[in-house]
């Protein structure tokens, strides 16, 4: 009787330890969740400015124009052209025309004779305008010729004085417009004794006069010289101005 009863034990022993080992045998087995890894979290990305929005954003600066000094005209005087009229059309003073060329009498021009026309530069822009794109250069033009002007009235050219008559370094004719304006190219001075001086091309203004030495010298339009080695005129003659067409305009007699 006890001899069962310890087989009885002893079998219920074996049973409940290989429960038991069967129990450890699986739970050794049975798959784990993997312990996830600590990971740095990635760095939040900072936007960046696009180019285009710098150049959109960012305020225009506009450019400063350097003003240039514009380069002066070249004028032809035409014929019945006058100082006047020439500074008014091109917008200047006849002060200014006449220190530009080196004039001493406003009066005293001659057709074909070459002056020079200062142009005033323009007013520089503000420097908070936008600067403007200059336009193409356009080719150089030569000034346009002024329109003739209608002379006041019939040119009256006379012989004013004789001075100085058989002296070469002091013989002078004076001669004098008291009309309109008028063309002096071709007129002649002479007298009987066939002395004879031929004007060349020179405009006389009302009110204005030319004087002719009979000596060597510089032509100006206010002085012509003659370029005799010997005195022309004596004392008592007749002389005569004549015009181109070789009608007698006036006489003078020499003192």
């Amino acid at each position: 009787m006890r001899a069962r009863t310890w087989a009885i034990f002893i079998t219920v022993n074996v049973a409940v330890s290989a429960v038991i080992m069967l129990a450890i045998l699986f739970l050794w087995r049975r798959p784990q969740a993997p312990v996830p890894l600590t990971s740095t979290p990635a760095p939040t990305p900072v936007p960046t400015l696009l180019a285009t929005e710098e150049v959109v954003n960012s305020p225009a600066v506009p450019p400063v124009a350097s003003p240039t000094s514009p380069a002066p005209l070249l004028y032809v005087v035409q014929e019945g052209d006058t100082l006047g009229a020439i500074a008014q059309t091109h917008d200047v003073s006849i002060e200014v025309l006449m220190a530009a060329n080196g004039l001493a009498d406003p009066n005293m021009l001659h057709a074909g004779q070459t002056l020079i026309v200062p142009v005033t530069p323009p007013p520089a822009l503000p420097a908070e305008a936008p600067a403007t794109i200059p336009p193409e250069p356009s080719p150089a033009a030569f000034p346009t010729p002024l329109p003739t002007i209608t002379p006041s009235g019939p040119p009256l050219v006379e012989i004013g004085q004789a001075l100085g008559s058989g002296d070469l370094t002091k013989e002078v004719v004076i001669v004098r417009n008291r009309g309109g304006v008028t063309s002096l190219e071709g007129w002649t001075l002479s007298d009987a004794e066939g002395h004879t001086f031929t004007f060349p091309a020179l405009t006389l203004f009302t009110d204005a006069q030319v004087r002719l030495h009979s000596a060597a010298g510089l032509s100006t339009p206010t002085d012509l010289y003659w370029g005799r080695s010997a005195p022309a005129w004596k004392g008592g003659i007749l002389i005569t101005l004549r015009d181109a067409a070789r009608n007698v305009v006036d006489t003078y007699i020499v003192p």
